[in-house]
C-alpha cells in the first residue's frame, strides 16, 4: 500500500477518525450480552419433542450458521437465498430467520407459518418479521441491537437447545469478543497490539487467507471479503 505509514498506527485520534468500525466493533461483546439477556426466556422454553429433518435458514448472517452447523450437524442444513422456500419443506422441518425486513427473510417467514415448520425467528419485537412469524410453532429471540451477528450467536445457541448444533456459551462468547477489543484497542501500542501488527504486514502484501479445516475456510473466506471492502484491495482465501 504506497500511501500507508505506520506512525500512525500509533496515534488513536488519527485511527478513529479514519475508521469509524472501530468503536462498534468495541461493542460486538455487549451487544452480544444483551441480545443473549434479552433471549434467555425463550431459550429456556425450546423444548425438543423430535429432531428436525432439515434446517433453512435465512439472513444477512445465514452463511455464518452453515459454517458453524455442518461440521456437526446431524441433518441437512440449507441457507436459503431465495424468496419463498423450497418445494420439500414442512413440518418436519425448521426455519431459522435472522432479524431484517428484507423481502427474502419476510417471504420464508410467511411460507414456513402456512406450511406449519417450526420457527426459529430472531427480530425485534412487534415487527414486522415478528408479526409475518407469528405462531404456535415460533420461538421469537427478541433483539434490540441491530447487530446481525449478535442475533446469529443467540440462534445457534437456540439450535443446540432444538440438538442440532453444539454447546454455546454466549456469555463465554461475549468475554472472548471484549478481550479481543481490549488487545487490539487503538490505545495498545504496536508492540502489544495484535491488530497493528497484522496492518503492519499486510501493508506492502496481497494476502492469503488460509483456512485448515471447515470451519476455518468459511471464516477465511468471510476474513478476505471484509478486507476486500475494507481495503479495495486483491485479497485470497482458500
Amino acid at each position: 500500500m504506497d500511501d500507508f505509514e505506520d506512525a500512525r498506527l500509533e496515534d488513536p485520534d488519527v485511527l478513529s477518525a479514519a475508521d469509524h468500525l472501530l468503536r462498534p466493533l468495541a461493542e460486538t461483546g455487549a451487544r452480544v450480552r444483551r441480545e443473549s439477556m434479552m433471549a434467555e426466556g425463550p431459550l429456556a422454553a425450546i423444548a425438543v419433542e423430535e429432531r428436525a429433518r432439515a434446517i433453512i435458514t435465512f439472513g444477512p448472517e445465514a452463511r455464518l450458521l452453515r459454517a458453524v452447523l455442518e461440521p456437526t450437524c446431524p441433518v441437512p442444513l440449507v441457507a436459503w437465498p431465495r424468496l419463498g422456500l423450497p418445494g420439500w419443506v414442512g413440518p418436519l422441518d425448521v426455519v431459522v430467520v435472522l432479524g431484517g425486513g428484507d423481502k427474502a427473510s419476510l417471504a420464508g417467514a410467511f411460507e414456513a407459518v402456512r406450511r406449519g415448520c417450526r420457527l426459529l425467528v430472531a427480530a425485534e419485537e412487534g415487527s414486522l418479521l415478528a408479526r409475518e412469524a407469528g405462531s404456535s410453532a415460533t420461538t421469537l429471540l427478541p433483539t434490540a441491537t441491530g447487530d446481525p451477528l449478535a442475533a446469529a450467536i443467540v440462534a445457534l445457541a437456540g439450535l443446540h437447545k432444538l440438538g442440532l448444533g453444539p454447546a454455546i456459551d454466549l456469555r463465554q462468547v461475549a468475554d472472548a469478543m471484549d478481550q479481543v477489543a481490549a488487545e487490539s484497542s487503538a490505545l495498545v501500542d504496536i508492540a502489544q497490539n495484535p491488530a497493528k501488527a497484522v496492518a503492519l504486514e499486510l501493508a506492502a502484501a496481497a494476502p492469503l487467507v488460509w483456512g485448515g479445516s471447515i470451519l476455518a475456510a468459511r471464516a477465511s473466506r468471510r476474513i478476505a471479503e471484509a478486507l476486500r471492502a475494507a481495503t479495495g484491495r486483491v485479497v485470497l482465501s482458500a
